[in-house]
């Protein structure tokens, strides 16, 4: 069976249309003005001739956002002048080829693969950068990513308590209570997802809470939640086959829940090494590159007490050698996950060494199932189309929007009907959630709403008895 189109910006009041109309936009205007704002403190950081560059970058991420919002034909990307390993220009400029002789005309904004849109209007901020000298691997989302951290050190010093008073006393748990702890984690490092600031289009979306405090109220909005499968599968792992992979997504909390989860595991001997993804170039605002890793660390080393604690144990993690930081440009391409066996042979084998493949966030999500069109019915191994290198868990939150047009609104009135089910692999015969249609693949929404998924799926072994491959989970 062929696979269905990908999803775009074609269909008015869908997700893909609003992203493309409202949130990158407003993603644009907001480096835009922190450009305009700071442009006297980046010249006294990095010099008068950064300063001067401010407008330059300026104006070609105006023309960036005017090409948008006209829905104008994409343009080939320029080359890194640094001749960067980590650029990818070549493979955007590729795909624009393919498409427009496939199509026999430029794709445009509003025609193009959703996903090669948005991967591409970052592509393009990155080159406004690069061509400006001056300001060569500037990331214009920093201080958001920052401050992020900074505003959630409520919640981290809760985490990091509870974490580190576990870790000190898991010799003494029992199996259940070992369970218990690994369940939650896992669930923090969930919800921690709704942290996405490409998703709120750079609004801040600080955790300033005790994230576990709401776990209880939080854990009926999980779709299909098979934490349960994850637990066998870790612990039937041999002693010397533990060794995990995590693909990470955001900064700010949602990193600290994540190697929080990553510490537990390690100090419990569920793990024995961790190999930690991150993005080459700034990307999707909030998304983590190693410095953000690093940066944090030493942050929560000044937060102090078991903040330090924790920090101080991941430090020691990186320089043993028992977690390894990864960077690698595949992450930062348009490429879904079915062709990385193609794209990048190598990546594809590493995660094919691991006992556990960790991906966290949307966009991994979208890349994990192609970003397409697919029937409601459609199964997550289906949508996976043969990528499997290793046991996968997908940690996910989706938000969903009221912003549409009245217009937009009366015209899709019959798809917004909450009577009808999520996709098949978004429910379970344990979940009885009223959804909108479409859910994972087209968001329509009522105001604000938000939901998790916990689901496992083996697309090697129907033998009922066997460990589930797939774990997957999206709120």
């Amino acid at each position: 069976m062929a696979d269905p189109q990908p999803l775009s910006g074609r269909r008015v009041g869908s997700f893909a249309y609003l992203t493309i109309k409202d949130r990158l936009p407003v993603i644009l205007t907001k480096v835009i003005d922190f450009l305009c704002r700071e442009k006297v403190s980046i010249g006294k950081q990095y010099g008068e001739a950064a300063q001067e560059g401010c407008k330059e970058v300026i104006g070609r991420l105006s023309q960036l956002k005017n090409e948008m919002q006209t829905n104008k034909p994409f343009r080939i990307l320029q080359a890194d002048p640094s001749a960067s390993p980590h650029d990818d220009s070549d493979e955007y400029n590729r795909e624009l080829e393919k498409f427009t002789i496939e199509n026999e005309d430029q794709p445009k904004w509003f025609t193009a693969p959703w996903l090669y849109a948005e991967c591409y209007m970052y592509a393009r901020i990155h080159e406004a950068f690069y061509l400006c000298d001056p300001l060569r691997g500037f990331d214009p989302f920093l201080v958001q990513k920052q401050k992020a951290l900074v505003d959630s050190k409520t919640a981290v010093d809760c985490l990091t308590k509870r974490v580190v008073t576990a870790c000190n006393s898991v010799s003494n748990f029992t199996q259940q209570l070992l369970k218990q702890y690994v369940i939650q984690l896992l669930e923090v490092c969930l919800w921690g997802n709704r942290c996405d600031l490409s998703i709120s289009g750079g609004a801040d979306r600080a955790q300033e809470s005790d994230i576990f405090s709401s776990l209880d109220k939080l854990r009926p909005q999980i779709l299909d939640n098979n934490a349960d499968l994850l637990w066998q599968l870790l612990v039937s792992l041999p002693e010397d086959q533990r060794d995990l992979v995590l693909v990470l997504d955001n900064a700010g909390f949602e990193l600290v829940s994540d190697l929080c989860f990553l510490t537990f595991l390690m100090e419990s001997a569920l793990a024995t090494s961790v190999t930690i993804h991150t993005k080459t170039r700034p990307w999707f605002v909030s998304d983590t590159l190693h410095s953000d890793l690093m940066w944090t660390i030493e942050k929560l080393r000044e937060f102090g007490d078991s903040n330090a604690e924790m920090a101080n144990k991941w430090a020691n993690y990186l320089s043993s050698g028992q977690w390894k930081i990864s960077e690698n440009k595949f992450w930062t391409q348009h490429h879904d996950f079915a062709s990385m066996n193609e794209v990048d042979p190598r990546l594809y084998s590493e995660l094919c060494k691991a006992s556990l493949v960790i991906f966290k966030g949307d966009l991994n999500y979208r890349k994990l199932t192609g970003d397409l069109d697919w029937p409601t019915n459609t199964s997550f191994q289906r949508a996976l189309r043969g990528f499997s290198p290793a046991p996968i868990l997908v940690l996910r939150v989706w938000w969903a929007y009221a912003e549409r047009t009245a217009a937009a609104a009366m015209e899709h009135q019959s798809m917004a009907d909450p009577a009808v089910t999520a996709p098949a692999h978004l429910t379970n015969t344990h979940s009885t959630t009223t959804l909108i249609r479409d859910v994972t693949f087209d968001l329509y929404n009522i105001p604000y709403l938000m939901h998790c998924l916990l689901s496992l799926s083996n697309p090697v072994s129907h033998s009922p008895d066997a460990l589930p491959r797939n774990l997957f989970v999206t709120a």
